[in-house]
């Protein structure tokens, strides 16, 4: 049954359903979304780490010949490349826009990401507690542990300012952030229907995520295994899995299943 806005069942409460499905396919297609599912959230994004035991699990699957493995994140391709490590494993950074390479932007962009820069930089000086960060071609703005009013308060700002100066982005709305990005980016659904389209099938999506950057995504691979992760009552996800320990306990089982 596909959630649709309701409470998802734990997934090891549905391991038998979850279990026919690995066994029947040929081609698995794994995608995970990095920070909030495969490490904890910390104030300052640059301070996660993988456990060693997660990415060992994450080496051995990426070899397995009926599992591709691939890590969608809000994060860029260099960034995830630091803290992940894992050689055979493919990078969709930017919401899955990166794919390969470095992205350019034209002049006319990085000349109003310029002015976005400068329009954003006495936000945590107005809001202490936010944190900005510099992706190169697009800047998040980041609120965790702030109060839901100021929560609110950066978001109108920020809306603001980009009708204010007329940018060229979008914002693309996080738990605890608003990403500012190019317009070309449209999410992690646009991202999960283009990379699957041209895919030989038939194929088996599993799809995991904590965010509400991943609900697009959620519905994109719905015909699959996808997976909310967090204590969070309303999604698409079709499971549910409480923290990224239960997410390396479930990439472990899996394993398992195709051994």
């Amino acid at each position: 049954m596909i959630q649709t806005g309701n409470a998802a069942p734990h997934l090891f409460d549905s391991w038998e359903q979850v279990s026919e499905k690995i066994h029947a396919a040929e081609d698995i297609r794994i995608f995970l979304d990095f920070d909030g599912t495969l490490v904890r959230y910390y104030d300052r994004p640059e301070d996660v780490k993988l456990t060693s035991k997660c990415r060992r699990i994450l080496e051995r699957l990426s070899r397995h010949r009926r599992v591709h493995l691939a890590i969608v994140s809000g994060r860029r391709n260099a960034a995830l490349r630091k803290y992940v490590r894992v050689p055979r494993l493919k990078l969709l950074g930017l919401f899955g826009w990166e794919k390969r390479g470095r992205p350019a932007l034209p002049r006319k962009r990085r000349v109003a990401l310029r002015r976005l820069r400068s329009a954003l930089a006495p936000l945590p000086e107005s809001f202490p507690g936010i944190h900005l960060e510099d992706k190169g071609i697009s800047l998040a703005v980041h609120f965790r542990g702030t109060t839901p009013e100021t929560q609110r308060s950066v978001r109108t700002r920020i809306r603001g300012l980009l009708k204010g100066i007329r940018c060229p982005f979008r914002v693309i709305q996080s738990n605890h952030a608003c990403e500012i990005v190019p317009r070309q980016v449209e999410g992690k659904g646009v991202a999960m229907r283009e990379f699957t389209r041209g895919l030989r099938k038939p194929f088996l999506p599993i799809y995991v995520g904590d965010d509400l950057t991943d609900e697009p995504a959620f519905l994109a691979l719905r015909r699959g295994i996808t997976v909310r992760v967090g204590l969070v009552s309303r999604t698409k996800a079709r499971f549910r899995l409480r923290n990224p320990e239960e997410v390396s306990a479930f990439l472990e089982r899996l394993e398992e299943e195709l051994s």
